[in-house]
Protein backbone atom coordinates (compact mmCIF):
# COMPACT_ATOMS: atom_id res chain seq x y z
CA UNK A 1 0.00 0.00 0.00
CA UNK A 2 1.62 3.37 -1.04
CA UNK A 3 1.41 6.25 0.67
CA UNK A 4 1.36 9.88 -1.17
CA UNK A 5 1.25 13.28 0.35
CA UNK A 6 0.07 16.17 -1.47
CA UNK A 7 1.54 19.62 -0.48
CA UNK A 8 -0.94 22.60 -1.62
CA UNK A 9 0.23 26.17 -1.74
CA UNK A 10 -1.54 29.18 -2.81
CA UNK A 11 -1.74 28.41 -6.72
CA UNK A 12 -4.07 25.13 -6.14
CA UNK A 13 -6.90 27.69 -4.76
CA UNK A 14 -5.90 30.52 -6.79
CA UNK A 15 -8.13 29.17 -10.21
CA UNK A 16 -11.06 29.31 -8.05
CA UNK A 17 -10.45 32.92 -7.57
CA UNK A 18 -8.87 33.03 -4.10
CA UNK A 19 -6.27 35.76 -3.34
CA UNK A 20 -2.74 34.62 -3.67
CA UNK A 21 -0.34 36.68 -1.10
CA UNK A 22 0.66 39.34 -4.01
CA UNK A 23 -2.68 40.23 -4.99
CA UNK A 24 -4.20 40.20 -1.75
CA UNK A 25 -4.28 43.33 -0.59
CA UNK A 26 -5.74 44.74 -4.25
CA UNK A 27 -8.39 42.12 -3.75
CA UNK A 28 -9.26 43.55 -0.13
CA UNK A 29 -9.38 47.09 -1.47
CA UNK A 30 -11.90 46.12 -3.81
CA UNK A 31 -14.00 44.56 -1.20
CA UNK A 32 -13.54 47.38 1.65
CA UNK A 33 -14.44 49.97 -1.04
CA UNK A 34 -17.79 47.71 -2.18
CA UNK A 35 -18.42 48.30 1.32
CA UNK A 36 -17.33 50.70 3.87
CA UNK A 37 -19.48 49.88 6.61
CA UNK A 38 -19.76 46.45 6.56
CA UNK A 39 -16.11 45.76 6.43
CA UNK A 40 -15.29 48.83 8.23
CA UNK A 41 -12.21 46.85 10.12
CA UNK A 42 -10.28 46.63 7.02
CA UNK A 43 -9.34 50.45 7.59
CA UNK A 44 -7.49 49.81 10.99
CA UNK A 45 -5.94 47.42 8.80
CA UNK A 46 -4.26 49.58 5.89
CA UNK A 47 -3.49 52.11 8.45
CA UNK A 48 -1.27 50.20 9.63
CA UNK A 49 0.13 48.94 6.70
CA UNK A 50 0.78 52.82 6.01
CA UNK A 51 2.38 53.20 9.00
CA UNK A 52 5.35 50.46 8.10
CA UNK A 53 5.66 51.25 4.96
CA UNK A 54 8.72 53.77 6.58
CA UNK A 55 10.47 50.33 6.39
CA UNK A 56 11.11 50.67 2.66
CA UNK A 57 13.11 53.99 3.19
CA UNK A 58 15.78 51.82 5.08
CA UNK A 59 15.22 48.33 3.60
CA UNK A 60 14.08 46.78 0.92
CA UNK A 61 10.27 45.45 1.65
CA UNK A 62 7.41 44.38 -0.38
CA UNK A 63 4.73 45.43 0.93
CA UNK A 64 1.96 44.75 -1.08
CA UNK A 65 2.58 41.24 -0.75
CA UNK A 66 0.22 40.42 2.44
CA UNK A 67 3.51 37.73 3.47
CA UNK A 68 5.64 40.41 4.11
CA UNK A 69 2.87 42.86 5.97
CA UNK A 70 1.90 39.82 8.41
CA UNK A 71 5.69 39.01 9.12
CA UNK A 72 6.82 42.56 10.10
CA UNK A 73 3.73 43.13 12.03
CA UNK A 74 3.78 39.97 14.04
CA UNK A 75 7.52 40.63 14.83
CA UNK A 76 6.24 43.45 16.00
CA UNK A 77 3.22 42.32 18.24
CA UNK A 78 5.64 38.76 19.28
CA UNK A 79 8.41 41.38 21.19
CA UNK A 80 5.51 43.39 22.93
CA UNK A 81 4.37 40.04 24.33
CA UNK A 82 0.63 40.06 22.05
CA UNK A 83 -0.84 38.41 19.66
CA UNK A 84 -1.72 39.07 16.08
CA UNK A 85 -4.44 41.89 16.19
CA UNK A 86 -8.06 40.74 16.03
CA UNK A 87 -8.58 43.28 13.00
CA UNK A 88 -5.84 41.73 11.10
CA UNK A 89 -6.68 37.89 11.81
CA UNK A 90 -10.49 39.23 10.78
CA UNK A 91 -9.63 40.91 7.61
CA UNK A 92 -7.77 37.69 5.74
CA UNK A 93 -10.85 36.02 7.00
CA UNK A 94 -13.09 38.20 5.65
CA UNK A 95 -11.68 38.36 2.27
CA UNK A 96 -10.44 34.54 1.57
CA UNK A 97 -14.76 33.84 2.25
CA UNK A 98 -15.44 36.48 -0.10
CA UNK A 99 -13.48 35.28 -2.60
CA UNK A 100 -14.22 31.70 -1.86
CA UNK A 101 -16.85 30.46 -4.46
CA UNK A 102 -20.20 28.73 -2.59
CA UNK A 103 -20.26 25.29 -3.22
CA UNK A 104 -23.54 24.83 -3.42
CA UNK A 105 -26.11 22.13 -3.45
CA UNK A 106 -28.30 19.86 -5.00
CA UNK A 107 -31.75 18.98 -3.78
CA UNK A 108 -32.32 15.73 -6.25
CA UNK A 109 -29.99 14.73 -8.77
CA UNK A 110 -31.12 14.86 -12.41
CA UNK A 111 -31.12 11.54 -14.68
CA UNK A 112 -27.77 11.89 -15.23
CA UNK A 113 -26.70 12.49 -11.66
CA UNK A 114 -22.95 11.38 -12.81
CA UNK A 115 -22.44 14.50 -14.50
CA UNK A 116 -23.22 16.78 -10.97
CA UNK A 117 -22.18 14.76 -8.32
CA UNK A 118 -19.69 17.49 -7.43
CA UNK A 119 -22.37 20.67 -8.20
CA UNK A 120 -23.16 22.72 -11.39
CA UNK A 121 -20.03 25.26 -10.70
CA UNK A 122 -17.81 22.98 -13.12
CA UNK A 123 -14.51 25.32 -11.46
CA UNK A 124 -15.87 23.97 -8.38
CA UNK A 125 -16.50 20.10 -9.47
CA UNK A 126 -12.89 20.04 -10.74
CA UNK A 127 -11.74 20.10 -7.43
CA UNK A 128 -14.73 17.57 -6.12
CA UNK A 129 -12.78 15.23 -8.41
CA UNK A 130 -9.45 15.62 -6.61
CA UNK A 131 -11.10 15.25 -3.42
CA UNK A 132 -13.17 12.12 -3.70
CA UNK A 133 -10.19 10.87 -4.70
CA UNK A 134 -7.89 11.81 -1.58
CA UNK A 135 -10.67 9.68 -0.30
CA UNK A 136 -10.83 6.51 -2.64
CA UNK A 137 -14.31 7.26 -3.30
CA UNK A 138 -16.86 6.11 -5.67
CA UNK A 139 -20.41 6.91 -6.17
CA UNK A 140 -23.65 4.70 -6.32
CA UNK A 141 -27.05 5.04 -7.33
CA UNK A 142 -29.82 2.76 -5.80
CA UNK A 143 -33.51 2.63 -5.55
CA UNK A 144 -34.42 4.04 -2.06
CA UNK A 145 -35.49 1.89 0.82
CA UNK A 146 -36.29 4.05 3.21
CA UNK A 147 -39.93 4.29 3.65
CA UNK A 148 -39.76 7.81 5.19
CA UNK A 149 -38.13 9.63 2.13
CA UNK A 150 -39.87 10.99 -0.83
CA UNK A 151 -37.23 10.54 -3.01
CA UNK A 152 -37.16 7.46 -5.44
CA UNK A 153 -33.55 6.96 -5.41
CA UNK A 154 -30.23 7.16 -3.05
CA UNK A 155 -26.88 8.08 -3.83
CA UNK A 156 -23.93 6.60 -2.04
CA UNK A 157 -20.15 7.21 -1.19
CA UNK A 158 -18.28 4.26 -1.21
CA UNK A 159 -14.84 3.63 -0.60
CA UNK A 160 -12.62 1.69 -3.38
CA UNK A 161 -12.06 -1.99 -1.90
CA UNK A 162 -9.39 -2.16 -4.68
CA UNK A 163 -7.44 0.82 -4.16
CA UNK A 164 -3.27 0.62 -3.21
CA UNK A 165 -2.71 3.93 -2.61
CA UNK A 166 -3.79 6.22 0.49
CA UNK A 167 -3.66 9.88 0.70
CA UNK A 168 -2.64 12.37 3.02
CA UNK A 169 -2.76 16.60 2.53
CA UNK A 170 -0.11 19.60 3.85
CA UNK A 171 -1.83 22.83 2.72
CA UNK A 172 -0.10 26.06 3.65
CA UNK A 173 -3.47 27.45 2.69
CA UNK A 174 -5.75 29.05 5.10
CA UNK A 175 -8.98 28.86 3.01
CA UNK A 176 -11.99 26.00 3.61
CA UNK A 177 -11.50 24.45 -0.17
CA UNK A 178 -10.81 21.04 0.44
CA UNK A 179 -13.33 20.82 3.91
CA UNK A 180 -16.12 22.40 2.18
CA UNK A 181 -16.00 20.13 -0.46
CA UNK A 182 -15.43 17.27 1.79
CA UNK A 183 -18.98 18.56 3.82
CA UNK A 184 -20.27 18.79 0.48
CA UNK A 185 -19.87 15.59 -0.53
CA UNK A 186 -20.97 13.93 3.04
CA UNK A 187 -24.25 16.03 3.01
CA UNK A 188 -25.33 14.78 -0.87
CA UNK A 189 -24.33 11.17 -0.52
CA UNK A 190 -25.31 8.34 2.15
CA UNK A 191 -21.89 6.78 3.23
CA UNK A 192 -20.93 3.94 5.87
CA UNK A 193 -18.85 6.68 7.67
CA UNK A 194 -18.72 10.55 7.92
CA UNK A 195 -17.10 11.86 4.88
CA UNK A 196 -14.22 14.07 6.39
CA UNK A 197 -10.24 14.63 6.14
CA UNK A 198 -8.17 14.05 9.72
CA UNK A 199 -7.38 17.31 11.13
CA UNK A 200 -6.52 16.57 14.53
CA UNK A 201 -4.65 13.48 15.72
CA UNK A 202 -2.55 11.38 13.15
CA UNK A 203 -4.08 7.86 12.21
CA UNK A 204 -1.02 5.59 11.56
CA UNK A 205 -3.17 3.43 9.05
CA UNK A 206 -4.32 6.30 7.11
CA UNK A 207 -7.88 5.12 6.81
CA UNK A 208 -8.55 9.07 6.89
CA UNK A 209 -6.71 11.24 4.55
CA UNK A 210 -5.15 13.40 6.60
CA UNK A 211 -5.60 17.28 6.58
CA UNK A 212 -2.40 19.54 8.49
CA UNK A 213 -3.09 23.44 7.59
CA UNK A 214 0.34 24.50 8.49
CA UNK A 215 -0.10 27.89 8.24
CA UNK A 216 -3.46 27.50 10.07
CA UNK A 217 -7.20 28.49 9.12
CA UNK A 218 -9.97 30.45 8.69
CA UNK A 219 -12.38 28.32 10.60
CA UNK A 220 -9.86 28.10 13.60
CA UNK A 221 -8.74 31.75 13.96
CA UNK A 222 -5.04 31.00 13.71
CA UNK A 223 -2.95 32.77 11.30
CA UNK A 224 0.62 32.04 10.94
CA UNK A 225 2.61 33.84 8.78
CA UNK A 226 4.39 31.80 6.41
CA UNK A 227 7.69 33.72 7.01
CA UNK A 228 7.83 33.84 11.13
CA UNK A 229 8.71 31.29 13.68
CA UNK A 230 5.90 28.82 14.29
CA UNK A 231 7.00 28.25 17.87
CA UNK A 232 5.33 31.29 18.71
CA UNK A 233 1.91 29.78 18.10
CA UNK A 234 1.65 26.86 20.59
CA UNK A 235 -1.49 26.00 18.70
CA UNK A 236 0.10 25.03 15.71
CA UNK A 237 2.51 23.07 16.64
CA UNK A 238 0.11 19.80 16.94
CA UNK A 239 -0.15 20.20 13.20
CA UNK A 240 3.20 20.15 12.46
CA UNK A 241 3.94 17.15 14.42
CA UNK A 242 0.97 14.89 12.79
CA UNK A 243 3.00 16.75 9.37
CA UNK A 244 5.82 15.64 10.36
CA UNK A 245 4.72 12.27 10.84
CA UNK A 246 2.60 11.61 7.81
CA UNK A 247 5.54 13.01 5.47
CA UNK A 248 7.63 10.51 7.54
CA UNK A 249 5.37 7.93 6.23
CA UNK A 250 5.43 8.95 2.84
CA UNK A 251 6.25 6.56 -0.54
CA UNK A 252 5.75 9.57 -2.53
CA UNK A 253 5.27 13.69 -1.92
CA UNK A 254 3.58 15.82 -4.76
CA UNK A 255 3.52 19.41 -4.45
CA UNK A 256 1.06 21.66 -6.29
CA UNK A 257 0.74 25.25 -7.03
CA UNK A 258 3.59 25.83 -4.40
CA UNK A 259 6.11 28.31 -5.97
CA UNK A 260 9.43 26.76 -2.99
CA UNK A 261 9.56 30.71 -1.95
CA UNK A 262 12.90 31.88 -0.50
CA UNK A 263 11.23 33.15 2.85
CA UNK A 264 10.04 29.54 3.79
CA UNK A 265 12.52 28.22 5.27
CA UNK A 266 10.29 25.98 7.88
CA UNK A 267 8.73 23.95 5.16
CA UNK A 268 11.89 23.32 3.89
CA UNK A 269 13.67 22.54 6.97
CA UNK A 270 10.57 20.12 7.73
CA UNK A 271 10.93 18.18 4.61
CA UNK A 272 14.46 17.36 5.89
CA UNK A 273 13.70 16.75 9.33
CA UNK A 274 10.99 13.99 8.07
CA UNK A 275 13.33 12.25 5.20
CA UNK A 276 16.24 11.20 8.00
CA UNK A 277 13.51 8.30 8.76
CA UNK A 278 12.16 8.53 5.48
CA UNK A 279 14.34 5.52 3.67
CA UNK A 280 10.97 4.71 2.06
CA UNK A 281 10.62 7.70 -0.35
CA UNK A 282 9.88 7.00 -4.06
CA UNK A 283 9.68 10.07 -5.97
CA UNK A 284 8.87 13.40 -5.75
CA UNK A 285 7.05 15.50 -8.38
CA UNK A 286 6.11 18.77 -8.52
CA UNK A 287 3.17 20.88 -10.73
CA UNK A 288 3.45 24.63 -10.49
CA UNK A 289 2.77 27.51 -13.31
CA UNK A 290 6.28 28.43 -13.91
CA UNK A 291 6.48 31.51 -17.08
CA UNK A 292 9.74 32.49 -16.36
CA UNK A 293 11.93 29.07 -14.87
CA UNK A 294 13.04 30.89 -11.45
CA UNK A 295 10.42 28.08 -9.61
CA UNK A 296 12.37 25.18 -11.27
CA UNK A 297 15.39 26.37 -10.71
CA UNK A 298 14.64 26.59 -7.09
CA UNK A 299 13.10 23.44 -6.98
CA UNK A 300 16.44 22.10 -8.78
CA UNK A 301 18.69 23.57 -6.22
CA UNK A 302 16.63 21.92 -3.19
CA UNK A 303 16.30 18.54 -4.36
CA UNK A 304 18.97 16.03 -5.01
CA UNK A 305 16.99 13.26 -5.50
CA UNK A 306 17.18 11.39 -8.69
CA UNK A 307 13.55 10.59 -8.87
CA UNK A 308 12.45 14.10 -8.77
CA UNK A 309 10.23 15.41 -11.29
CA UNK A 310 9.02 18.95 -12.23
CA UNK A 311 6.54 20.26 -14.98
CA UNK A 312 5.52 23.57 -15.95
CA UNK A 313 1.26 23.39 -15.37
CA UNK A 314 -1.82 24.55 -13.73
CA UNK A 315 -3.71 22.55 -11.03
CA UNK A 316 -7.28 22.92 -13.38
CA UNK A 317 -5.15 20.63 -16.24
CA UNK A 318 -4.52 18.57 -13.15
CA UNK A 319 -7.81 18.07 -12.17
CA UNK A 320 -9.45 17.67 -15.41
CA UNK A 321 -6.96 14.94 -15.84
CA UNK A 322 -8.78 12.54 -13.68
CA UNK A 323 -12.40 14.10 -15.12
CA UNK A 324 -11.59 13.02 -18.26
CA UNK A 325 -10.26 9.57 -17.26
CA UNK A 326 -13.70 9.30 -15.34
CA UNK A 327 -16.06 9.95 -18.15
CA UNK A 328 -13.90 7.57 -20.78
CA UNK A 329 -14.10 4.86 -18.15
CA UNK A 330 -17.63 5.31 -17.24
CA UNK A 331 -19.82 2.22 -17.10
CA UNK A 332 -22.85 1.69 -19.21
CA UNK A 333 -25.32 0.96 -16.67
CA UNK A 334 -25.27 4.59 -15.38
CA UNK A 335 -25.82 3.50 -11.61
CA UNK A 336 -22.11 3.32 -10.59
CA UNK A 337 -19.61 5.94 -11.59
CA UNK A 338 -15.86 4.92 -10.62
CA UNK A 339 -13.86 8.31 -9.65
CA UNK A 340 -10.91 6.77 -7.92
CA UNK A 341 -8.14 6.98 -11.09
CA UNK A 342 -5.99 9.61 -9.30
CA UNK A 343 -2.76 7.55 -9.79
CA UNK A 344 -3.33 6.75 -13.35
CA UNK A 345 -4.19 10.39 -14.03
CA UNK A 346 -1.03 11.37 -11.74
CA UNK A 347 1.16 9.12 -14.43
CA UNK A 348 -0.80 10.76 -17.07
CA UNK A 349 -0.58 14.18 -16.39
CA UNK A 350 3.42 13.92 -15.52
CA UNK A 351 4.66 11.93 -18.56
Amino acid sequence: MDKVVYILGAGFSAPLGIPVMRDFLFKSKDLYFSDKDKYSHFSQVFETINKISVTKNYYSSDLFNIEEILSIIEMNVFLDGNKLNADFIDYIKDVIEYYTPAIGDIEEFPGNWYDFIFGRNQAVALYGYFVANLMNLNFEKSENDNSNSDKKYKYCAVKDPNSSTKYSVLSLNYDMVLESIADAIDSRFTSENKIAFEKKSYDPDWNLAHLAKLHGCVSENEIVPPTWAKGTHPSIVPTWRNAFKVLREANHIRFIGYSLPEADSYIKYLLKAAVVDAPHLKSIDVICLDGDGSTKERYDQFFEFSNYKFKSGSVTEYFKTIKDLVKSRRLSHKDHLRVSFLEEAHFNFMN
